[in-house]
């Protein structure tokens, strides 16, 4: 089981890394603050959203934030999924209207995971202990379903393939956990 789980691993951080190389990074998009967005704000009014993903991380100045939605001119959070101040080891702080916001350059591995990563690591919030798990099973969904739109829609049984080798992995090792027999 450990080569296997090993072989699996290393597996889905080469497709990831590859599906980064082939697809290119995120691109580095621009835009600025419509209205200021207090220190306790979870609402982040901008000019316009295009140009950046459906969630993730912007940059405000120098504030890390972490949003889960987004509309044309707003990037939000819901109750389950809400934004997050202060990530990276940034503060909340305050941001009057005109303040730069920007994406977080990277490859398309770290934009599909900051999100959940950063809902993981707050631990403040209301329903922290309801967003957590929600957002781990989210970052777990993604070893399920690999990055693989690089190779094209003839090559996608490649995706339903890793899928059920995933979930087979999964299987047998919860069997093994659970005291069952080993092979």
């Amino acid at each position: 089981m450990g080569k296997g789980t090993m072989f699996m691993i290393f597996m889905w951080l080469m497709v990831c890394i590859a599906g980064a190389v082939v697809l290119g990074h995120v691109e580095f998009t621009r835009t600025v603050l419509t209205s200021p967005l207090t220190d306790s704000g979870s609402t982040i009014t901008v000019r316009s959203t295009v140009g950046f993903p459906d969630h993730g991380i912007v940059v405000v100045e120098n504030e890390y934030i972490a949003y889960s939605r987004k509309t044309s001119t707003t990037f939000y959070g819901t109750l389950i999924s809400p934004v997050v101040r202060g990530t990276q080891g940034t503060d909340e702080a305050y941001h009057s209207a005109g303040a730069a916001v920007s994406t977080v350059p990277g490859a398309l591995l770290n934009s599909s995971a900051a999100y959940n990563i950063a809902v993981m690591s707050d631990t403040s919030g209301s329903l922290a202990f309801v967003s957590a798990p929600i957002a781990f099973f989210r970052l777990l969904g993604d070893f399920f379903f690999l990055p693989l739109q690089f190779l094209g829609t003839n090559l996608v049984i490649i995706t339903y393939l890793w899928m059920v080798i995933a979930i087979g992995m999964i299987a047998a090792l919860t069997i093994s956990l659970a005291g069952g027999r080993r092979v």
